[in-house]
């Protein structure tokens, strides 16, 4: 049933979060593993809203997708996949890949909802590149005296942050001007507790605007216009929207249309082919509201290799059941929130949390195998304890921020 070569043919195409850990938990002893994917790094996304302000650089935030995936033994294709069949992945350039069982891990792409001008005017922050040029742009408009507007569509967790890093950096600097933009009628309206009111309670005395509950109808170059007939000029905007399916599953006949996430059942099986699982970004599972976040990807990706193995031996599947984990969001130096699932915490000595996150993190997707390996891991650590670190955890600073800790229910 599953091929004739001495080791079943494990094919993953997307070599992020979801499908680098499933590539962990295969055995290259037991699978001939083959990872697809068009870009030659991975890269850390829950902090790339870092690389705005400058606490983080690029190559801090992306690892070598072929050096990680060799050593674990498998094999990598830095290729693009067109296209899906019951037994061969097609690549771009005609190449075709066979496998026993696929696992899809194709992440997301840029949502702009069809706005018109966003995807020509409107800066995303989807990647380390779109970052660094949000980041040399603002740095260019700082070193005028002319008035900078800068506007952040968005309002849930990768807009408040982005925003937080813009603050971090400019917020003392009397020529920008800012405003958050969303449909929604407070900033992170999918968390729990009063989180609008504790970034507004941080940014009363700056020149910060707030246009919530508005729609955006179009932006263009001088700024953006509402379904409401209203207007706001804006110099620099930046778009986070949200997040689309990648046109990959619709080209694989994952789905029943374009513009759709793949239906999976619980143990991530697509429902057109048994021997293809989806995950990450990519999948919807049933009966799972999932959010977008790394953290799920990952647990998906070890999950789905499981699957795999059991489906290669004959064994029945597992359905998945998600982690309740909290998730920490950081604004800027004002503010660090962990999001339980019915409160949250406020406290910017939390700001280590998500720098430990980021630093363990990668750490267990590139353990260091050489003293080459372990030095380069030490001095990104102690980059991360001299920039985040040393701050929290300098007494005074406990002092100062230990009092305005705040439980937000």
């Amino acid at each position: 049933m599953f091929g004739m070569s001495k080791k079943p043919r494990v094919v993953i195409i997307g070599g992020g979060f979801a499908g680098l850990n499933a590539a962990q938990q295969l055995k290259a002893s037991r699978y001939d593993v083959t990872v697809i994917d068009p870009s030659p790094h991975i890269e850390w996304l829950p902090n790339i809203h870092e690389i705005i302000s400058g606490v983080k650089k690029g190559d801090e935030l992306r690892m070598n997708r072929s050096i990680l995936v060799r050593r674990l033994g498998h094999s990598f294709v830095m290729q693009r996949a067109h296209g899906l069949t019951s037994q061969f992945v097609e690549l771009d350039n005609g190449q075709r890949i066979a496998f026993d069982v696929c696992i899809v891990a194709t992440g997301s792409v840029n949502n702009t909802f069809g706005v018109a001008g966003a995807d020509q005017h409107a800066l995303p922050m989807k990647s380390v590149e779109q970052c660094q040029v949000i980041a040399r742009r603002l740095h260019r408009a700082s070193l005028s005296h002319r008035t900078c507007r800068v506007t952040v569509v968005g309002g849930g967790i990768e807009g408040v942050e982005a925003f937080g890093e813009i603050l971090r950096a400019y917020r003392h600097r009397p020529q920008f001007e800012f405003t958050v933009v969303d449909s929604a009628d407070r900033l992170l309206s999918h968390c729990p507790g009063n989180l609008d009111g504790a970034i507004r309670g941080h940014t009363d005395r700056l020149r910060v605007e707030y246009g919530l509950g508005k729609e955006v109808e179009e932006v263009d170059a001088e700024g953006i216009c509402f379904t409401d007939g209203s207007a706001l000029e804006s110099d620099i905007t930046l778009w986070s929207g949200g997040a689309a399916p990648n046109p990959f599953l619709a080209q694989a006949h994952l789905t029943d249309a374009p513009g759709q996430w793949a239906d999976v059942n619980g143990t991530f099986q697509s429902r057109q082919r048994e021997n293809v699982f989806i995950i990450g970004d990519a999948a919807q599972p049933q009966g799972m509201a999932l959010s977008k976040q790394a953290f799920h990807a990952i647990d998906m990706g070890k999950a789905a290799a499981q699957n795999v193995e059991r489906l290669l031996a004959g064994k029945a599947l597992r359905d998945f059941t998600p982690s309740s984990k909290p998730q920490v969001v950081t604004f800027g130096d004002l503010d660090t929130f962990m999001v339980f699932r019915d409160f949250a915490l406020s406290s910017g000595v939390l700001g280590a949390a998500k720098e430990a996150i980021y630093t363990l993190g990668l750490w267990q997707l590139a353990p260091p195998k050489n003293g080459k390996d372990l030095l380069h891991s030490l001095d990104l650590l102690q980059k991360s304890v001299r920039r985040v670190y040393l701050p929290t955890v300098n007494p005074l600073a406990l002092l100062d921020k230990l009092p305005k800790s705040k439980v937000l229910s």
